[in-house]
């Protein structure tokens, strides 16, 4: 019996750690199966780990399964929760602060009874230069239906004399001269739009991505709250029809989106950054596409843990992102913590990495 149990432990730990392996290099073959290990890559993960610890205290003789495992897929481990001792907020250096923001059009998620938009009075508190807004009015006038108040919409007018709205609730707020380059609509979820930015002697060029929603109803998401919440094995049709084949399918939709995106700014010079909501992880082909065109990670350079940026459902991934390439650098990063949206934003600060002009 003891022989049984062994050999099926083993053969478990096989499977989930080729899973494992397969979900960290997912990004190289979008295929639906890879998409699919790769929404299970944070299951495989804790499995693999798990497996680590009972082999140490059943039969440490075959702790190298889930060690080489877990060494093989060291580079998605790494991408997926990236350790790096946090930097102090200083702004003391030639640059400028980005923050990108999903905010859920300005409704307040957690239902806080304030005077005043809680959304926007936190977005005019973190004082960031730029501003890429997803899900998000246009800030004209004053809204009291979202309690956007006439003192709010004066702050933001002051601090931000350059606004640029566009279709599908795309919004960008800026301190310095920007103009608008392009914006198109992908679909009824998602859409971009690129703007020039000239920051003193430099040029930035900043696209702000809402790409396609994850698919799911409020009755999926319900679905997946209970289920996560009180696991049944007896409803894993339910997940398969209602959940995993939806959320592969929009996978798909974004693979083909991140590829249209990447046809409008592989030929932008200088310096550029691309944030948003990628609804999208960061071992995704999205992610990848953009690693493959020289774009750095913020979040991979400088963030600690897996930096869950949308916290709705029990939908805990980090789907927000911030990646840039040209003559700067990510110094410090926040992901502030504050609920009135369903996702969190981040916030960073970039410096000029020398004095010549882009």
């Amino acid at each position: 019996m003891k022989h049984v149990v062994k050999v099926i432990l083993l053969l478990l730990n096989l499977l989930w750690g080729l899973l494992l392996v397969i979900g960290s290099y997912s990004a190289y073959f979008p295929s639906r199966i890879g998409i699919l290990v790769e929404l299970l890559f944070p299951l495989n993960l804790f499995a693999c780990i798990a497996f680590f610890f009972i082999w140490l205290a059943y039969n440490p003789r075959y702790i190298w399964v889930p060690l080489a495992a877990l060494v093989i897929s060291w580079g998605g481990i790494a991408r997926y929760c990236p350790v790096h001792k946090p930097q102090p907020i200083d702004n003391s250096q030639p640059g400028f602060s980005l923050m990108t923001y999903n905010a859920y059009f300005f409704l307040d998620y957690e239902g806080t009874d304030t005077r005043q938009n809680r959304t926007l009075s936190f977005i005019l508190s973190q004082n960031a230069d730029l501003v890429c807004l997803q899900e998000s009015p246009g800030l004209i006038a004053p809204n009291p239906g979202l309690k956007i108040t006439g003192e709010q919409i004066d702050s933001i007018h002051t601090l931000y004399p350059y606004r640029i709205p566009t279709t599908h609730g795309m919004n960008f707020l800026s301190k310095y001269p920007a103009t608008l380059l392009f914006d198109t609509v992908y679909s009824e979820s998602s859409a971009i739009a690129i703007y020039r930015v000239k920051i003193e002697d430099h040029t930035v060029t900043v696209v702000n991505q809402h790409m396609e929603s994850i698919g799911l109803t409020q009755t999926d998401k319900e679905l997946y709250h209970e289920i996560t919440a009180h696991p049944n094995t007896d409803r894993l049709d339910e997940i398969k029809k209602h959940l995993l084949s939806k959320l592969m399918n929009a996978a798909e939709i974004r693979n083909r989106q991140t590829n249209l995106t990447a046809e409008k700014i592989q030929n932008i010079p200088g310096n550029i950054i691309v944030c948003g909501d990628f609804n999208d992880s960061p071992l995704s082909y999205s992610v990848r596409k953009l690693h493959s065109m020289g774009f750095r990670d913020a979040y991979n350079e400088l963030g600690l843990g897996p930096g869950i940026t949308y916290h709705a459902n029990r939908f805990w991934f980090r789907i927000d992102h911030i990646l840039y390439k040209g003559n700067m650098e990510a110094r410090w990063l926040v992901r502030q913590r504050h609920k009135s949206s369903d996702h969190y934003p981040l916030v960073t600060r970039f410096v000029w990495e020398n004095s010549e002009n882009h």
